[in-house]
C-alpha cells in the first residue's frame, strides 16, 4: 500500500482547526459540531466510469447567517478504468482511500429554529492514505485539491446535504513516463447529527 506521509495531514488539519478557532472568536455566533456519513460516487473524466464509495467524518459550522465549516473526512473513492488505461490494473475497479478536508463558505437563505437550508462553496483537499495500484506500473498524486459546492437543509439536529466537488490528478506510467492529467468527479449525499444545535 501507498502510504502518504503524515506530516502533510497533520499540517493541514492543525491550519484548520486554527482557522476554525479564530472564526470562533469572531464570528460572535453559533456554533455546530456534528458527525456525518454519506454515500458518493466518483470517477475520472475520459479515463475511468463512475462506481459507489462512502464517507465518514466530523463537520463544525461557525457563524449564522454567512458561515464557515470545515470537515475532517475519511473517503473511499472508487472507480472503474475504461479502455484508455484497462492495462494500469487489468480491467479491475480501481480503489483510493482519502482523508479530506473541505473548507466551506455558507449562506443560509432560510434559517429558522428547527429548519435551516444553506448554500456552502469552498476548497477541498484530499491526502490520499492508500490505492490499489501498488502492483502496476501506474501512480497517481498523493494530494488532490480542488473545488466543492452544494446544498443542503437542517432539520432539528439532522443535516443532509448535497454535494459536487472536482479536483484535478495525474495518472502516471513510472514504466514509460506517460503522464495522464485528469479531472476527479465526484457527488456526495450525506446525512449528519449535531451534537451542539
Amino acid at each position: 500500500m501507498k502510504i502518504i506521509q503524515t506530516k502533510s495531514v497533520i499540517m493541514a488539519v492543525v491550519s484548520l482547526l486554527v482557522i476554525s478557532a479564530v472564526t470562533m472568536g469572531t464570528a460572535n455566533a453559533q456554533f455546530t459540531i456534528g458527525i456525518k456519513a454519506a454515500g458518493n460516487a466518483s470517477n475520472y473524466n475520459q479515463l475511468t466510469d463512475r462506481k459507489f464509495g462512502l464517507e465518514a467524518g466530523v463537520f463544525m459550522r461557525f457563524g449564522a447567517g454567512f458561515f464557515f465549516q470545515p470537515e475532517v473526512n475519511y473517503s473511499f473513492k472508487s472507480s472503474t478504468p475504461r479502455d484508455a488505461i484497462n492495462e494500469f490494473a487489468n480491467n479491475v475497479q480501481l480503489k483510493q482511500h482519502f482523508i479530506s478536508v473541505p473548507a466551506l463558505l455558507g449562506y443560509h437563505f432560510i434559517d429558522k429554529e428547527n429548519f435551516k437550508f444553506r448554500l456552502t462553496l469552498g476548497p477541498r483537499f484530499d491526502f490520499k492514505i492508500s490505492d490499489n495500484l501498488e502492483d502496476t506500473d501506474w501512480q497517481t498524486n498523493k494530494v488532490q485539491w480542488g473545488g466543492q459546492v452544494g446544498v443542503g437543509m437542517d432539520f432539528w439536529r439532522f443535516a443532509l446535504d448535497f454535494s459536487y466537488c472536482i479536483s484535478a490528478d495525474n495518472f502516471r506510467n513510472t514504466a514509460d513516463g506517460t503522464n495522464k492529467t485528469n479531472m476527479a468527479n465526484l457527488f456526495i449525499l450525506s446525512l449528519g447529527f449535531k451534537f451542539i444545535k
